[in-house]
């Protein structure tokens, strides 16, 4: 099992890990979208998607924890939320 669970809801991803909850807000999601370099989706996603230091200081020590949670996140947000998007556009047809 891996030590963070990621969960993409409502354009909003939730990060889950032993009861304490993320939430990365939709407009953040699309922004992060826009980054296509990981170096700068790293940094958008530090500095501006986690809105106060508590946050930013969790994902860290969970960074620690679970060491391919960055890539996952990158994956989620790059791709979890086109599927879904793509999904509710059929579903509309």
């Amino acid at each position: 099992m891996q030590a963070v669970e990621l969960y993409p809801i409502q354009n909003s991803l939730i990060l889950r890990a032993r009861g304490v909850e993320l939430l990365v807000l939709p407009v953040h999601i699309e922004a992060l979208k826009e980054r296509k370099d990981s170096k700068a989706f790293a940094e958008y996603f530090l500095q501006t998607a986690m809105v106060n230091r508590s946050a930013r200081k969790l994902y860290e020590a969970w960074l620690k924890k679970d060491s391919g949670l960055w890539k996952r996140v990158y994956h989620s947000v790059m791709n979890d939320f086109n599927e879904a998007q793509a999904e509710g556009q059929d579903e509309a047809k």
